[in-house]
């Protein structure tokens, strides 16, 4: 293990070095820290004891200490109750969903167990819509899930409903995140996917949201122009929040083209599509489907009735999601597992999910004041020392569902964050790690400063042994946010697979 964490052990490969030496990275420190999983021995090193953000590969911590509480198979149930009995198909009362923080509700293929996503070498999933140019919508029907529990309560004999519909949103208090609020209630992760279709050029191109639903109204004012260049911006109108306005431009080669318009009320959004379902499935709803969620006249928490519930989904296991946050770097989800360990330590407040995870990282015998976590996925401040991040990866290997953990991380030009990334490396498949980003924009400039570009996770020599390693870029600068997010991404892999390969026997 480490004589010192301070002192700088073995030689980069060249490859390595070369990559390091770039123009970008002369402003920039790199820290490293490579252990034989086997041995404990350290094979490279440097500046390992030093602090430096995280970015999302804090999501090692938040996914391994919920397998570590939870279980890798733990799943959660989202029941439908009624305040009132059934009589002659009528609920002469409320139907309330109660949110239990599933964070596909039957979409993404939960249904069938899966929790999909949408990254490969050319694409990029939609909860990252509203900043990369190539993302695409999920493949599966995000309301699945509603339409089961829909279908569930006509079995049970309802056909109207003569009371509110109603999601009960109180299993944790709603917190900020990077992207948005984290509530316990999610349906095509609180998103309203909009497809933008060029026209002839100096036409309106049409916008056309996904799903379809009642709840927003899209106008398209984007101007068709020549070539194949996109820029787009999704506001709702401040007089009436219901109808989003998609504007900018967008070229008449570029094909369709994806934009998000994230929803701020996920309560109200759920409650709409829910009834939108129960039409769907036959029951007549009395209340305004587009109508807000109101919580005000509930039963208290943990009363609803047994015998008065109506339906009832259940996730896939949290390895599933695990995976899925990992590969895809899901802020939002990672900062929902926070909270639902919040729950589980008998909390409302997210916050106290840190309590939970830090607990874990005591047991795995790490050193306090070389982890800091602020939330689930890994916004600034959030650090952690190189040594730290590869002791932590150690300990997850000693436990029951370590293999799951790492299973469930993104492959190098295979997987999730890394599969456009060592496409054509002889390390390809062979480096598993959670990526992590943290930017910021001079906006006198436009240029970008990386506080910190990493990897931390797994990798597999040609001779069959297993390295634990943190790789970060500190300090790196661009000419702009989105040729920083691809070069740094590809530059950190490279360094990660010149280092596989130069300690290959």
């Amino acid at each position: 293990m480490h004589a010192s964490s301070s002192a700088a052990v073995g030689v980069l490969p060249s490859g390595a070095q070369k990559v390091m030496d770039k123009e970008a990275y002369s402003t920039a420190r790199w820290l490293y820290d490579v252990v034989d999983a086997s041995t404990g021995e350290v094979l490279l090193s440097q500046q390992a004891g030093q602090m430096v953000f995280t970015g999302s590969t804090a999501k090692n911590f938040t996914i391994g200490a919920a397998y570590a509480l939870l279980g890798p198979d733990s799943r959660v149930t989202t029941p439908v109750y009624a305040t009132a009995p059934v009589s002659d198909g009528a609920l002469d009362g409320d139907l309330v969903l109660v949110a239990s923080g599933d964070l596909a509700l039957g979409g993404r293929g939960a249904l069938q167990g899966r929790f999909t996503q949408a990254f490969t070498a050319t694409t990029i999933d939609h909860v990252y819509g509203d900043l990369a140019p190539n993302a695409v919508k999920n493949a599966e029907d995000p309301l699945a899930g509603l339409d089961s529990l829909a279908t569930q309560v006509v079995a049970s004999g309802v056909s109207h409903i003569k009371g509110d519909v109603v999601i009960d949103d109180r299993l944790w208090k709603t917190e900020p995140g990077q992207e948005g609020p984290v509530p316990p209630i999610y349906v095509n992760d609180n998103i309203l996917d909009i497809t933008v279709t060029p026209a002839s050029v100096g036409a309106t191109a049409s916008a056309d949201g996904s799903p379809t639903t009642s709840a927003y109204d899209v106008v398209s004012t984007v101007a068709t122009e020549a070539g194949s260049d996109v820029s787009l911006a999704v506001a709702a109108d401040p007089a009436n929040p219901r109808l989003l306005t998609v504007s900018g431009t967008i070229g008449a080669d570029a094909g369709p083209h994806l934009a998000i318009y994230r929803i701020s009320d996920a309560a109200s959004w759920a409650r709409t599509l829910f009834i939108e379902a129960l039409g769907r499935a036959g029951v007549t709803v009395d209340a305004d489907p587009t109508a807000r969620n109101q919580t005000d006249t509930l039963p208290a928490q943990g009363t609803y009735g047994s015998k008065l519930q109506l339906a009832s989904l259940t996730s896939p296991p949290l390895r599933a999601i695990g995976a899925m946050i990992l590969e895809t770097s899901y802020n939002t989800g990672a900062n929902a597992v926070l909270c639902l360990l919040a729950v589980h330590a008998g909390s409302t407040n997210c916050v106290d999910g840190l309590k939970a995870i830090r607990s874990v990282i005591e047991q795995a015998g790490l050193a306090s004041n070389g982890v800091v976590l602020t939330d689930g996925e890994g916004a600034a401040p959030a650090s952690v020392t190189p040594e730290q991040m590869v002791r932590w990866l150690a300990w997850t290997q000693t436990q029951p569902w370590g293999a799951v953990f790492k299973a469930g991380q993104p492959v190098l030009g295979e997987s999730g964050t890394l599969a456009a990334a060592g496409v054509d490396s002889p390390a390809r498949g062979k480096v598993l790690a959670k990526t992590g980003t943290n930017a910021a924009v001079d906006p006198a400039t436009g240029r970008s400063l990386f506080n910190v570009q990493s990897m931390a996770g797994f990798m597999q020599t040609n001779d069959g042994r297993t390295l634990l390693f943190d790789v970060s870029m500190s300090g790196g600068t661009y000419p702009d946010v989105m040729t920083g997010i691809v070069q740094s991404n590809n530059d950190v892999a490279e360094v990660t697979a010149q280092i596989q390969q130069g300690l290959s026997r």
